[in-house]
């Protein structure tokens, strides 16, 4: 049920200069070298944080507001092109990318961020283009900008589809799907909701303490801390709790609850043999895995499973897991059966929006059906594998109604099918369905 990502075509860490006349970067120069590194191909979680880091960003405020810009950026990136476009004579696509990330960092502070002033926004952002480099654009910035400043942006009032999309900043075959899946009343709100940002939830390590240790290390670091549902923690505060110790000790990762419910929903008992067919960076695998299952963790990149088998190692779970590269459509005939499949299939990833917001403009409708067809193909060799009375668990994130195979599997009985939540529920969406094998 995890995204398929799209390869950066730079490694991570080397995108862009260095900061110009100064040893470290400002809040909205990091977002600018955060959105040029998500426009390569990286998630925006990742880039941001390695910017951060690289432009040398401690003071909280600084790092709170290059996250508000980022994540408002690659929320809003449709509404805010559509208000720029008209005043960049030569299209807007057709600047240097950063003139077109600086364009949308001041139209995103000039339209959203109403704490900001117009003009600090636009001098602001001029400021930024200076600070990484890009000085000779500062005349550009400030001609587009202030004409916003001046016009703001028209937006329909419809409930059209196109309306819809205009309003929420996301592509028309999104809203359509969101239509067919849950219907016109409402969809506005829904849509809506798709642009709300995630709250931070930590899956505890039940091999070092569980919820309590997890807990008490988060409230000793100033955190606030709540049930996330699905035995996650939801957590508040100051800082980031991805740089303490207790995070770095284990005693916590990161995993949403919808995420989290997949491998709930499965009832694993101790001992229990899993095979999960695209195992990823192996967040399911250690959730099983400390559950007391043995799980042969797959997947086509090596790369993937070096870091779950690191991060099993960190949870002290790297007993009850072992790693195994193969194409998951193909697997080898002598895999042998299991008590549970997973197949946590590659998808457009459209039920994370809320956390992956660059999904929304890096997708198109051609990567469903493609998607499907993959999925599929992995449903299929993955039943081959399930040991008589077994468990198939087949589970996508994205709300698309093409992106869960409708087919029945010989041999085995549907146990549950299970629909997406609403974006207004507030969790990650994901579709499901599982099957027994008969005895």
């Amino acid at each position: 049920m995890k995204p398929q990502q799209k390869r950066s075509r730079r490694p991570q860490g080397t995108r862009g200069p260095r900061p110009v006349g100064s040893s470290r970067w400002s809040a909205r120069a990091a977002a600018t070298q955060a959105l040029l590194a998500v426009g390569e191909g990286a998630y925006g979680s990742l880039a941001l944080a390695d910017s951060l880091r690289r432009g040398d960003v401690a003071d909280p405020r600084e790092r709170g507001l290059a996250t508000e810009i980022v994540y408002g950026v690659l929320r809003w990136r449709l509404r805010l092109d559509a208000a720029l476009s008209p005043y960049v004579k030569q299209g807007l696509t057709n600047l240097e990318p950063v003139a077109q990330e600086l364009l949308r960092i001041g139209a995103y502070q000039i339209l959203f961020l109403d704490r900001i002033p117009s003009p600090i926004a636009v001098s602001a952002t001029q400021d930024a283009a200076r600070n990484v480099g890009a000085g000779r654009i500062t005349g550009l910035l400030n001609g587009v900008l202030r004409r916003v400043v001046e016009n703001g942006e028209s937006l329909p009032d419809g409930d059209d589809d196109f309306s819809i999309a205009a309003r929420s900043s996301l592509p028309e075959w999104i809203v359509a799907a969101l239509r067919v899946t849950y219907g016109s009343e409402d969809l506005a709100k829904e849509a809506e909701a798709l642009k709300q940002r995630a709250p931070t939830t930590v899956r505890p390590t039940r091999a070092r303490g569980g919820a309590r240790a997890a807990q008490e290390a988060l409230e000793d670091a100033g955190f606030a801390v709540e049930d996330g549902g699905h035995g996650t923690l939801a957590i508040t505060g100051p800082g980031d709790p991805f740089g303490i110790s207790a995070f770095y000790s284990g005693l916590y990762t990161p995993q949403d609850p919808a995420s989290l419910a997949v491998v709930e929903g499965m009832s694993l008992a101790p001992g229990d043999r899993v095979l999960n067919l695209c195992a990823g960076r192996g967040v399911k695998t250690t959730a099983m895995a400390d559950r007391g299952a043995r799980v042969l963790a797959c997947d086509l990149s090596e790369g993937k499973l070096a870091d779950a088998a690191k991060l099993a190692k960190k949870l002290d779970v790297i007993e009850h897991v072992r790693t195994l590269p193969i194409d998951a459509t193909r697997p080898p005939d002598d895999l042998g059966t299991f008590d549970h499949v997973l197949v946590d299939a590659p998808c457009t990833g459209l039920g994370t929006l809320r956390r992956h917001p660059e999904i929304a403009w890096r997708r198109e409708p051609s990567d469903v059906g493609t998607l499907a067809q993959t999925q599929g193909a992995m449903l299929r060799a993955a039943a081959a594998h399930v040991a008589p009375g077994g468990v198939l668990t087949f589970a996508v994130c994205s709300f698309h109604p093409d992106e869960l195979p409708d087919m029945e599997l010989e041999g085995f009985s549907l146990e549950r099918h299970e629909p997406p939540e609403r974006p207004s529920e507030g969790v990650d969406l994901f579709q499901l369905k599982r099957w027994r094998r008969d005895g």
